[in-house]
């Protein structure tokens, strides 16, 4: 008994039949790790080729005890980093390496020029550091992975992950993009002048340093556009309902039906923050005591899903508030380290997506909130509270951390005045 001795092509390739045969048994004679073929017997279920197994051709696969990983190259790709991984020691002589650059959408994968030794150093395009590869796209997610073949031994790496940019790892292996400062802060400040900068009284221009909206940004009320509301420098510690619309929320008779904002040609109300201290916190009225407030029910497009009400699109159309599971995964998929603001700085999280001792790709300051009370604000420098775009029951959901604890899924009434974060679709 002899099978047919062939040259199969790939897993996914019929040939040399015309067509797949369920139940066909052949012995290959191709050697492509590329294409993950070795010497040896071949079945077809009726759709690919599948190899069978045997003592002898299960030692001709490489063991690696260590994956290339994921790296990231700076907000401004201004870093040079490596993948790299490690063999087994029983397999760490005599092999050839080639890595190869996979499109994540084609699956299609290309031999990067002179990337043959267990390392491939990236660096962006451009980049006067020696590099095997250099990238081009600020927030996109470049794969790659290694063949590493002796005479009839190989094996293929786990993909390696690289991109440069503001922004965070996701749960999937991919980076969503991530504003480089928060709503009303300096976007142009780098991470590395965000992480120095002392917060003055002086830049807040009302005498208490919490107002300074460099690098905190301003507060939001949930669902609010942008209006004048947010502006962090109108506040002091102790600010007077002089700042606020004194009313305790707004009736459904003030708002536009078609928006749920406030109507523009109110002057007393618009572009103020509206105090509310009571029942659901909400700034909107409904369910409230009046009667007129409770036959109309907040619409989605009263939320920040509307694109005319989300205040990121002053950041460009592509940008939008973040959901609460996005929040969620930049929290489990990156690693946070505090800053307790020693020196003067400003106090935070730098969001780390290469792990601890690698460079930081984001910082969220302890921004404190806004009371939705008396307007004042509190927890400066000791906590941070960042919106999301998704209601839960009366309230919103937020990310809230201090130096102890992070908590992604949080729940702040929509009266209180949280800074926003803006975010751009994921990309992998």
């Amino acid at each position: 008994f002899s099978l047919p001795r062939v040259n199969l092509t790939g897993l996914n390739l019929p040939a040399p039949l015309s067509g797949h045969v369920k139940g066909m048994m052949v012995y290959n004679l191709t050697i492509s790790p590329d294409n993950h073929l070795n010497e040896g017997v071949y079945y077809n279920n009726g759709e690919k080729w599948h190899p069978v197994i045997s003592d002898e051709n299960m030692n001709t696969v490489i063991i690696f005890l260590r994956q290339p990983g994921f790296i990231w190259l700076g907000d401004d790709g201004n870093l040079t980093d490596t993948l790299s991984f490690e063999l087994a020691a029983v397999d760490k002589t005599g092999f050839t390496y080639q890595w190869y650059r996979r499109d994540p959408e084609t699956l299609l994968s290309t031999p990067v020029t002179g990337a043959t030794s267990d390392k491939i150093i990236i660096n962006p395009a451009g980049s006067p550091n020696k590099a095997n590869y250099g990238i081009t796209e600020k927030g996109k997610v470049y794969q790659f992975y290694c063949v590493v073949v002796n005479g009839s031994q190989y094996g293929i790496s786990g993909t390696g992950r690289v991109v440069f940019g503001p922004g965070a790892r996701l749960a999937n292996g991919g980076w969503i993009n991530v504003a480089n400062a928060n709503l009303g802060a300096d976007q142009n400040k780098s991470l590395a002048e965000q992480l120095a900068y002392t917060p003055t009284a002086a830049a807040s221009g009302v005498n208490d340093k919490d107002c300074d909206p460099a690098v905190y940004g301003d507060w939001y009320q949930w669902g609010r556009k942008k209006d004048g509301h947010e502006n962090r420098t109108v506040l002091a510690a102790n600010t007077s309902l002089n700042y606020l619309n004194a009313v305790n929320g707004v009736k459904v008779d003030s708002l536009d039906t078609s928006s749920g904002q406030i109507k523009s040609n109110l002057s007393n109300i618009s572009g103020k923050f509206i105090q509310r201290n009571d029942g659901t916190g909400d700034w909107r009225q409904y369910p409230a005591n009046a009667p007129t407030n409770t036959d109309i029910a907040p619409a989605d497009a009263w939320t920040w899903n509307n694109a005319n009400n989300d205040p990121c699109k002053d950041l460009g159309a592509k940008w939008r508030v973040p959901t609460q599971a996005e929040w969620a995964q930049i929290h489990t998929s990156n690693t946070w380290v505090w800053r307790d603001g020693a020196g003067s700085t400003t106090s935070g999280y730098e969001i780390k997506p290469g792990g601890a001792g690698k460079p930081s790709s984001l910082f969220l300051p302890a921004t404190g909130a806004r009371s939705r009370g008396n307007g004042a604000p509190y927890s400066v420098g000791a906590s941070g509270h960042y919106w999301s775009s998704i209601v839960t029951g009366t309230g919103s959901y937020s990310l809230n951390f201090t130096s102890g604890s992070i908590a992604p899924a949080s729940t702040s009434a929509r009266s209180t005045g949280l800074p926003v974060r803006c975010v751009s679709e994921s990309s992998d």
